[in-house]
């Protein structure tokens, strides 16, 4: 009983916190139309925090095989705060303490906290620039071969971050590139090229959610899980804490998906990812 449930308190400020953590090492296959969370109007306007279509978690091989969605200590918890003497339920959220596997839907829009690692060769960004582009990448040391990393957040139209009810991904104003390999002599100019209202010299740093139809949770194809990802509802901004450290999140339904959760090229960036197959008869997938 003692390895299969675990029960945690813990306390920071105002709020105490009750986690369950359950020891179960979990293989999933899910399909669901629509997941829908946090409907009401917010800041004047009708809509979701979060909204996908045809949601699932998993997929199906090629060969009939299921690859499922693996989730290792799953865990649900409740915060508490004291309000005159009297102690009110502020939030719930059910996390992961390890989560690997494939993520798929269509998103419409999206609440929380979602770190995207950009990391590839540069050739997709000379496949979009123009001669003038391409010239000033040269300029900063830049080649084909070049491999450039960036770190994508959830943002705005114009480029600025944005947590709340968000539809695009993308490198946020201020942020550059950073030169990984493959470097010339003048990489270090690149610092001085941050993106801008959704651009980096004229080329686009900011992606519709819905263009990403499936993600990988995790290193995938090496097997390596991914940390810290969890769905959380609360009346206020609350710190949920892991292992000492507090993720702040928004009132409503928000998502959180931690650096190192999700990894993109820039090919997948400007052209998006299909979806996988995620059914044994699936109308998404030929």
């Amino acid at each position: 009983g003692q390895a299969f449930l675990q029960i945690d308190r813990d306390a920071a400020g105002s709020f105490d916190f009750t986690r369950f953590t359950f020891g179960m090492d979990v293989d999933i296959s899910l399909n669901a139309d629509l997941v829908e969370l946090g409907n009401y109007v917010r800041d004047g306007e009708a809509g979701a925090d979060i909204r996908i279509n045809d949601f699932a978690l998993g997929s199906v091989n090629d060969d009939g095989t299921l690859s499922p969605f693996n989730i290792q200590d799953p865990y649900f918890e409740l915060a508490f705060e004291t309000v005159d003497g009297k102690e009110e339920l502020v939030g719930v959220r059910l996390g992961f303490t390890e989560a690997l596997g494939k993520l798929s839907g269509n998103i419409e829009s999206l609440t929380g906290n979602i770190q995207v690692n950009v990391i590839g060769t540069a050739d997709p960004i000379y496949e979009e620039s123009n001669i003038i582009q391409r010239g000033l990448l040269a300029f900063a040391g830049v080649n084909r071969d070049t491999v450039l990393q960036s770190q994508a957040v959830l943002v705005d139209e114009d480029g600025n971050e944005s947590q709340i009810r968000a539809t695009r991904v993308g490198i946020p104003n201020g942020t550059s590139l950073s030169c990984v390999s493959g470097c010339g002599l003048l990489s270090d100019i690149l610092d001085i090229f941050g993106s801008d209202g959704c651009e980096i010299l004229g080329i686009a740093t900011c992606f519709p959610l819905n263009t990403f139809r499936t993600l990988d949770i995790g290193d995938v194809e090496n097997g390596q899980s991914t940390q810290g990802m969890f769905l959380s509802f609360q009346t206020k901004q609350v710190f949920w804490l892991d292992n000492g450290e507090g993720t702040p999140t928004t009132p409503g339904a928000f998502m959180n998906i931690p650096n190192g959760g999700i990894s993109v090229d820039f090919e997948e960036s400007f052209n998006g990812i299909e979806r996988i197959r995620t059914k044994f008869l699936d109308p998404y997938y030929d």
